[in-house]
């Protein structure tokens, strides 16, 4: 199994497709309490018939360990940064879903020099009261543990070979933390993206669509593009993998 010590870490990462194939490759980062294989194994044979594709367990989550106890979006993106540059890679099309798009807005944020391209599912460029609410109330160890014993499950059937069955309950708390205190972007800030954009957010996203985080992220970045799949929620990778993949195969032929 592939592994990189960055930072004192050591990140799991699988790469597929040919290297050759596309000089800039694919970097897909998942979303918070998933790992590479649970968010992308639908997707990633698609992408890599025609790029490189690499897909890492971000710090704290699957096969990568956490010698910090850290969760923080910064933090991953520039773990992220460091390994694309340990695998020889100048710049990468950065996709994330979710957690991850918040990460991958990071990564476009602060090393733009090492972007291509980002595609942004599913992201958030700024905290808002309503997050606030809906987050703080269900995303807790206590709240998933009284009404979501799959999602509980599941999360220890990911993490807990690595991190212990408990582990889980830690890593909410950790996210929902960095969820309340970042990012916070404003429209001055992303008006300075000199990278092209995708951003995708399902119309019926119970996350993402009431406070219009998607519309944020593309009215203020010249030139993003945005796509919101009518009654799809927040994955929309999944509930329309065939339109999704069209779409990111698109926009990259287009504007890669």
């Amino acid at each position: 199994m592939p592994y990189q010590t960055i930072y004192e870490a050591q990140l799991y990462y699988e790469v597929y497709g040919d290297r050759k194939k596309n000089a800039v490759p694919i970097l897909l980062i998942h979303g918070s309490t998933m790992t590479a294989e649970s968010e992308w194994s639908q997707v990633i044979p698609a992408l890599a018939e025609h790029y490189c594709v690499i897909a890492p367990d971000c710090r704290g989550h699957g096969k990568s360990s956490n010698p910090n106890h850290s969760y923080s979006f910064s933090e991953m993106a520039v773990d992220l940064a460091a390994l694309m540059h340990a695998l020889r890679f100048e710049r990468v099309h950065v996709i994330g879903h979710s957690n991850g798009g918040n990460i991958a807005l990071v990564y476009l944020m602060e090393h733009s020099y090492a972007t291509q391209t980002a595609i942004l599912q599913a992201a958030n460029a700024h905290v808002t009261p309503e997050m606030v609410e809906r987050e703080t109330r269900v995303f807790t160890p206590e709240w998933v543990e009284a009404n979501d014993r799959e999602w509980m499950e599941r999360m220890i059937a990911l993490h807990g070979p690595t991190y212990g069955p408990d582990y889980w309950r830690d890593l909410m708390r950790m996210t929902l933390k960095e969820i309340l205190a970042g990012p916070n972007y404003t429209p001055i800030d992303l008006a300075q993206v000199r990278r092209p954009v995708l951003v995708i957010q399902g119309a019926e996203d119970p996350v993402n669509a009431p406070g219009r985080h998607g519309e944020y992220i593309a009215e203020n970045i010249t030139g993003a593009e945005m796509w919101t799949p009518a009654g799809i929620k927040h994955n929309v990778h999944k509930d329309l993998e065939e339109q999704w993949i069209a779409r990111v195969l698109d926009f990259l032929e287009r504007r890669g």
